[in-house]
């Protein structure tokens, strides 16, 4: 999976945990509670959302390394072993 496509993928995953947001229009870098505005049950159910569709978990003292979709795109990446 490609930088683009995983971004991309989460982006669908934060639409279906905040359908009101336009997924679109946030930026890699904007902190997803800071400055997008999820409430910690919006970003816990995101996180749960990773770890079910993408098979990452991300235990609570990472939440930090996946504040922004930026962030949360290298996280995952590293955590996927890579197909051959």
């Amino acid at each position: 999976m490609s930088d683009q496509d995983l971004i991309d993928r989460l982006r669908r995953i934060l639409g279906d945990v905040a359908p009101d947001l336009d997924v679109a229009t946030v930026a890699i870098d904007a902190d997803l509670r800071n400055d997008i505005g999820l409430d910690s049950m919006d970003f816990l159910n995101f996180v749960i959302a990773i770890s079910k569709q993408l098979g990452v978990a991300i235990p609570e003292a990472n939440y930090g390394k996946v504040a922004t979709l930026g962030k949360c795109s290298a996280y995952v990446a590293a955590q996927k072993p890579q197909a051959s």
